[in-house]
C-alpha cells in the first residue's frame, strides 16, 4: 500500500482539499460547505492555497455542536466571507488541473459537497474521481494490513477498505498526528485548512518511514 503511496509524489501537482459544513448531510437541499480549503503541493512542498469562507442565501443552522466542534462564528463569516459564485471558478480550476485530489475521507463525505459545488457551476465532477486519494482509506488499508494489489484499480480498492469495517481501527487524523508523534496545533482542527496542514504532514511522515524502509534493505 504504501508503495503505492510513494508514486504519487514525484513531479506530480496535488491538490489537499477539505470542507466544513454546516452538518453531515451529504447534498445541498440540507446542507451546505462554509468553508472550502485547498493547499497544492509539488509533491514535496506546499506551492500554494486558498482558504475561504463562503457565505449562503440559506435558512440552514448550524448545529450547536457542530458549531462548537468547528469553532463557526457566523459574524465572522458574514463579514469576511464570498459569494459561492465568486469561489466556483478557482475551485474547480485547481481540482481539474490537479494531478491527485487528496482529502481525509474525501470519498466518504467532501466529494458529496464538491459535487454539488461542480454542480451549482453546471461542470461535472465525475472526471475527477480517478484522482482521488483518500488519506482515511490508505491509513485503514496499512492498520487492517488490507495491501493494494498492482493492477487493482485504485479507486475501487479506496471504496473496498472504506467498506471494511473492524474494532479498535481509529485512523482520525488526531490519532494518527499523534501516534506518528507530529507537532501540530490540534486545538484547533476542525478549521479545513489547519485539517489539511496536518493531512499533509501525516502524508510526508508516511513517504519518509517508507523511503528509510527502502534504503535500509539496500
Amino acid at each position: 500500500m504504501d508503495e503505492h503511496l510513494l508514486r504519487f509524489r514525484k513531479d506530480k501537482k496535488l491538490v489537499f482539499i477539505d470542507c466544513e459544513t454546516y452538518n453531515l448531510c451529504l447534498n445541498f437541499c440540507h446542507n451546505v460547505a462554509w468553508q472550502v480549503s485547498m493547499i497544492e503541493t509539488d509533491g514535496t512542498k506546499r506551492t500554494d492555497d486558498r482558504d475561504y469562507f463562503i457565505k449562503w442565501n440559506t435558512d440552514f443552522k448550524i448545529s450547536e455542536d457542530a458549531a462548537r466542534i468547528t469553532k463557526y462564528d457566523d459574524d465572522f463569516v458574514q463579514k469576511n466571507g464570498k459569494e459561492v459564485k465568486e469561489t466556483l471558478p478557482t475551485i474547480q480550476k485547481w481540482l481539474d488541473e490537479a494531478d491527485y485530489i487528496v482529502g481525509h475521507n474525501i470519498l466518504g463525505f467532501d466529494i458529496y459537497l464538491i459535487k454539488e459545488l461542480y454542480k451549482l457551476h453546471g461542470a461535472d465532477y465525475k472526471p475527477l474521481m480517478p484522482k482521488i486519494i483518500d488519506t482515511n482509506c490508505i491509513a485503514r488499508g496499512i492498520k487492517m494490513d488490507i495491501p493494494y494489489k498492482a493492477g487493482e484499480d485504485f479507486l475501487e480498492y479506496q471504496y473496498r477498505i472504506y467498506n471494511t469495517r473492524r474494532k479498535g481501527i481509529r485512523t482520525n487524523m488526531t490519532a494518527l498526528g499523534k501516534e506518528f508523534g507530529i507537532d501540530h496545533d490540534y486545538e484547533n482542527l476542525h478549521n479545513a485548512l489547519v485539517d489539511l496542514e496536518l493531512n499533509i504532514k501525516i502524508w510526508n511522515k508516511r513517504i519518509q518511514i517508507r523511503s528509510e524502509r527502502v534504503r535500509s534493505q539496500h
